[in-house]
């Protein structure tokens, strides 16, 4: 059972640079230190849901972002664990903090010791502390608003090599910044004791907020990037590697397929989890 979970913990891993909580949980004790190197980059935006060039909407012919991220996950015993997460990121236009995350995982159900066949269960709720930069423009770091956010996230061993995990979840943030509704779907193969697979599907659906171009977009030479209602379609492949009983290197690509007012990019990171 023991190493079922250390498995599963390493599935987990191969989608960690998108991801802040998972339905399995670590030992109580166990600290996880996880770096996570991502760019971003795109020369299409959805005006809407219309697909344009990047230059015709914002007058950037590419939006590059490159953000290094620092996360650290503690299990505080067998059903609850913290987790934290924070970067800086840059751009040709911006530099400066990132939002960061805390967040607290209670696990309801754990899959490998129920015996009424439920996957594991957890449920998780996190404070969103908004980052230093500017907002509003196209090449913003972020929104820029404080939040909370809650989610549901379930996960299980259809076989000792395969696995399937999903979240459901609701973003609440200040600053005009459109509430969020979100889900996550994803699959994991465990190729061999080291190496394991994943594909992903997430998508976030914004409940309000403006159009590009519609009235409150831009006021004088302020436009208003952080109320759009921004929907995102986002399918992520990823690898991951056990180079040591504690060390784990992951490597992610994904793409935004599909979307209204966001930027139609191409999204690759690399990461290294260390177990303490």
């Amino acid at each position: 059972m023991k190493t079922t979970l250390t498995l599963g913990l390493a599935l987990a891993m191969t989608q960690t640079c998108w991801a802040d909580g998972s339905p399995w949980l670590a030992e109580p004790g166990n600290t996880q230190l996880i770096i996570s190197q991502v760019q971003q980059s795109a020369d299409d935006i959805y005006k809407n849901r219309d697909s344009k060039t990047l230059q015709d909407v914002t007058g950037l012919t590419e939006l590059v972002q490159d953000t290094t991220w620092l996360g650290v996950n503690y299990a505080l015993d067998f059903d609850l664990a913290l987790d934290f997460k924070t970067g800086y990121a840059r751009n040709d236009e911006e530099t400066g903090v990132t939002d960061s995350s805390i967040g607290l995982s209670w696990r309801l159900v754990d899959e490998f010791i129920s015996y009424s066949n439920v996957p594991s269960t957890v449920l998780r709720a996190a404070v969103i502390l908004q980052g230093d930069y500017q907002t509003g423009s196209a090449s913003a770091l972020g929104d820029g608003a404080d939040g909370l956010e809650f989610s549901l996230i379930m996960g299980r061993f259809i076989t000792p090599r395969l696995a399937l995990s999903s979240e459901i979840g609701y973003r609440k943030r200040n600053s005009d910044v459109p509430d969020d509704a979100f889900y996550k779907l994803a699959g994991y193969v465990l190729a061999s004791s080291q190496l394991s697979l994943s594909l992903g599907y997430n998508h976030t659906n914004a409940l309000e907020g403006i159009n590009i171009g519609d009235p409150g977009f831009s006021e004088g030479d302020v436009t208003n990037f952080h109320k759009l209602e921004e929907d995102v379609e986002l399918v992520d492949l990823g690898i991951s590697y056990n180079l040591l009983p504690k060390l784990n290197l992951g490597f992610n690509a994904a793409r935004v397929i599909a979307g209204k007012n966001t930027a139609q990019s191409d999204v690759y990171a690399l990461t290294m989890d260390y177990s303490l």
